[in-house]
């Protein structure tokens, strides 16, 4: 029979679990991509490079692009927002506003792709789906290659991946890549939406209106 007592122990038994689920998540999505972090070269296997921004009015609590290794592991890389090692900080009046950080992952050598992103909103990660096509990229062994800017749009829910290598090769360069010369392998993706997504009646209106939008 159900009691209040034993009602509220149930309770208080979901909540724990809930918050276990919740937290056990956020580690793993911090984790996910250590053991690929570039340290120290190894011939045998490739890299690839790039950002991670994420565009914020207000407080930014983290943005996530995955990726698809060709056994199927999935690795992530963040935006660093919510982790306090954020490398790219832009204030006011630098646009876009948000924070990010940069990648460097050591791979072996296949097809890669990038099969995903999601934003963190506290008590849930709201996904996308897959985009419109495959986003796919090879690792080659001994080349370093760069990606391009994941930028995922807070306020619209929105994403893309663009060419943002000169802007970006500064920062690149703080990781030890070098020798090895960091090839330009952008991959483009605009358009890449949230399910239901929070700005696109804010993006339709505008682009009605004549105006551009640079993530779409």
């Amino acid at each position: 029979m159900y009691t209040l007592s034993n009602i509220g122990r149930f309770r208080r038994l979901a909540t724990v679990g809930v918050m276990a689920a919740l937290l056990a998540g956020c580690a793993s999505i911090r984790e996910t991509s250590a053991k690929y972090t570039l340290l120290e070269r190894d011939p045998s296997k490739g890299v690839v490079v790039g950002t991670v921004f994420e565009r914020s009015v207000f407080v930014p609590y983290g943005a996530y692009f995955y990726l698809q290794s060709p056994d199927n592991e999935r690795i992530i890389v963040a935006s660093g927002g919510n982790t306090g090692r954020a490398t790219i900080v832009n204030n006011l009046p630098k646009l876009p506003k948000g924070v990010g950080s940069t990648f460097a992952l050591q791979l072996s050598p296949g097809k890669y792709q990038v099969t995903g992103w999601a934003l963190d909103y506290g008590r849930l990660i709201k996904r996308s789906e897959a985009f419109s096509r495959p986003i796919e990229f090879e690792v080659a062994a001994g080349q370093v290659k760069y990606l391009g800017r994941f930028d995922a749009n807070r306020f619209l829910e929105l994403a893309s991946i663009e060419d943002n290598y000169a802007e970006d090769l500064p920062l690149l360069t703080k990781h030890p890549v070098r020798p090895a010369e960091i090839v330009n392998g952008s991959l483009n993706a605009k358009g890449w939406w949230l399910p239901n997504p929070a700005g696109r009646d804010i993006v339709d209106r505008a682009v009605g209106k004549g105006l551009k939008c640079e993530q779409c």
